[in-house]
């Protein structure tokens, strides 16, 4: 015989209800603890660590753990918003910087510059597709190297139109970003307006800046921000 048996047997013997009974009175009655808080305050429940806490200890405990995880949850979209909040501005003035450019090269330098200082980015560069060679005076070494045994894969990419996170093998790496070897994240932009114009590359020395799954709106809006003040010039 059980414990649990032994002791309703003997409530029973003693002319005190049994346990099924208690439980099912507290639930037809709701309100009897409440015109009774002493009998709330004098039960105890065993802890985890040892020894023994009242029902008002571990409500209480409760509702501090659950306000404290309410608490992160806050602290987290307020950091999510201010984030995207400076996001937006400098993408704003990224913006108004463009239209004020009527220069292909100024273009390509003030992006470079904008989105490195902007977007926390330690390399910003292109890389144009090589029909396009001929549009593109000054820029050569920017333009895709047709002979390349990468170039297919890059040019699928820019085809897609959708971002490509690194890191990438070293082959690609060197191909698109040169003396930059210590790049160890990148994501790598489709640019195309009414055809396709090539990639903008961002790179990091940081693993964690630019990784798979990451949220990819801003990075698509401002490939196409860029490809439609570029294709004005070489349209």
């Amino acid at each position: 015989m059980t414990k649990t048996t032994t002791a309703t047997s003997a409530n029973t013997e003693n002319g005190l209800p049994d346990e099924s009974a208690v439980i099912e009175f507290l639930r037809r009655n709701p309100g009897v603890l409440e015109r009774h808080p002493e009998v709330i305050a004098n039960l105890t429940f065993a802890h985890e660590t040892g020894g023994a806490i009242s029902l008002v200890e571990r409500q209480l405990r409760a509702l501090r753990e659950e306000n404290g995880k309410l608490k992160a949850q806050l602290n987290t979209l307020v950091h999510v918003a201010r984030e995207n909040e400076e996001l937006s501005q400098r993408f704003h003035r990224l913006s108004l910087e463009l239209m004020a450019s009527d220069n292909l090269h100024d273009i390509v330098a003030m992006t470079r510059n904008q989105v490195q200082t902007f977007f926390y980015t330690d390399v910003a560069e292109f890389c144009f597709l090589d029909r396009l060679k001929s549009r593109l005076p000054g820029l050569e070494k920017s333009v895709l190297d047709p002979d390349s045994k990468h170039a297919s894969r890059i040019r699928n990419w820019v085809h897609k139109r959708q971002p490509v996170f690194g890191p990438l093998d070293p082959g690609v790496r060197k191909l698109l970003f040169g003396e930059h070897a210590n790049i160890t994240s990148c994501v790598l932009i489709p640019l195309y307006h009414s055809h396709e114009i090539g990639l903008l590359l961002l790179g990091s020395k940081s693993r964690d800046r630019f990784i798979d799954g990451m949220g990819t709106i801003f990075l698509s809006q401002l490939g196409e921000l860029v490809s439609h003040k570029i294709s004005q010039f070489i349209d």
